[in-house]
């Protein structure tokens, strides 16, 4: 058996491109009008809050251009409105996973479900955020998606507890690291999020691949975003905690999720195989959101060959 430490990371990618087939001359078009628009919108409502960032709204300007960026190759499907929509979304995600382990987002439920004032003022909007959602996607899918902003909020605070990072992780508790990563991954929301109801009236097309899509959003992602994570000396990621409940290298992890994102695509394109708008919608998300993690510098895969923008 080849040397775990000898597996070729460029190599692990390169697989995963070539089992779920992805084309590059499909990438998602970045249109720069379009791009400007969705920015100027977001900026707009973000600064109706009329809540002071500390850096005279360049942090909060910084953080829209990264929700839009994600959204033009995450879905670039969707109407505007719908992009809209979720682009605020994805701005929490950003704002929240940049001040992992502030106290207020420990406070966040709690103070919302008392109805008292949120510690953070930018938090206090959250909601209204999360309420908008359910103008584009079905009741379900928007519950799921509201669902998966609270997890992320008590994921993003569990993962970044001194306590949490610095305990031993136990090889008999295999159901750890999956239930973590689900705590912080968003991979609901992302599911749902590629089929709005405007164009997918009929949730039965599409809500059977919705865990499917969830999970390969959360694997392929940490595939991914393991090289720059190695480089930053991150221990607590998905990989490396599979990696000390299996007792197996974090390589060796790597190409047994490689794996489960192919079988994961398979699976949802046989599913899909008599839905052709929601397996549209499905292959234009799954392009891009390959093409985000090679394409951004934050990922650093130019380093292995991969392109980059």
């Amino acid at each position: 058996m080849q040397n775990d430490d000898a597996i070729d990371l460029r190599t692990i990618i390169g697989s995963l491109l070539d089992l779920i087939a992805y084309t590059p001359s499909n990438n998602p078009q970045i249109v720069k009008n379009s791009t400007e628009a969705l920015e100027k919108a977001v900026d707009k409502e973000v600064q109706s809050w009329n809540v002071d960032d500390g850096h005279n709204g360049a942090l909060f300007s910084t953080i829209s251009k990264k929700a839009v960026t994600l959204i033009q190759f995450w879905y670039s499907h969707l109407s505007f409105e719908a992009k809209l929509a979720f682009s605020l979304y994805a701005w929490f995600f950003f704002y929240i996973d940049d001040g992992a382990g502030n106290l207020s987002h420990q406070d966040y439920q709690r103070l919302l479900l008392l109805g008292c004032p949120q510690r953070d003022p930018a938090l206090a909007h959250y909601h209204e955020v999360l309420g908008g959602l359910y103008e584009y996607w079905d009741p379900v899918c928007a519950n799921a998606m509201a669902c998966a902003a609270f997890e992320f909020v008590s994921g993003t605070v569990l993962e970044n507890r001194p306590d949490v990072t610095a305990m031993d992780i136990r090889p008999s508790a295999a159901g750890w690291p999956k239930y973590l990563r689900a705590k912080s991954g968003l991979g609901p929301a992302a599911a749902c999020a590629v089929f709005p109801k405007q164009t997918h009236p009929d949730i039965t097309s599409y809500i059977q691949v919705l865990p499917d899509i969830d999970e390969f959003s959360c694997l392929a992602n940490d595939i991914l975003s393991f090289y720059k994570e190695e480089l930053e000396g991150e221990t607590t990621n998905y990989v490396q905690v599979r990696s000390k409940t299996t007792l197996k290298h974090p390589k060796r992890v790597l190409v047994e999720m490689v794996r489960e994102v192919a079988d994961l695509h398979e699976r949802i394109e046989a599913t899909l195989e008599k839905q052709p708008e929601a397996l549209a919608a499905w292959r234009a998300f799954e392009n891009g959101f390959i093409a985000f993690h090679l394409l951004m510098k934050r990922y650093r895969l130019s380093e292995l060959g991969f392109g980059c923008s």
